[in-house]
């Protein structure tokens, strides 16, 4: 179990410094999905390792990316 969640917590991380520069690069609706993607992997991990502060705080990025995506149509 800790060596999957070791590459989803990669996962995550790969994907929002993906989603990042695609953001950065206006793409919004693909940098939007490449966060969806980052924080519901960190959610999983937070929920996994009972970190209650990387749940909030992914959680809260997932709702937020959500409206970005949302927005980007």
């Amino acid at each position: 179990m800790i060596k999957l969640l070791n590459i989803v917590s990669w996962i995550g991380t790969i994907s929002s410094i993906i989603g990042a520069f695609i953001v950065a690069s206006k793409l919004f609706f693909l940098g939007y999905c490449f966060f969806i993607i980052g924080s519901l992997s960190w959610l999983l991990v937070g929920y996994y390792r009972k970190d209650k502060s990387l749940v909030v705080l992914n959680g809260t990025f997932f709702l937020a990316n959500i409206l970005g995506l949302y927005n980007a149509f």
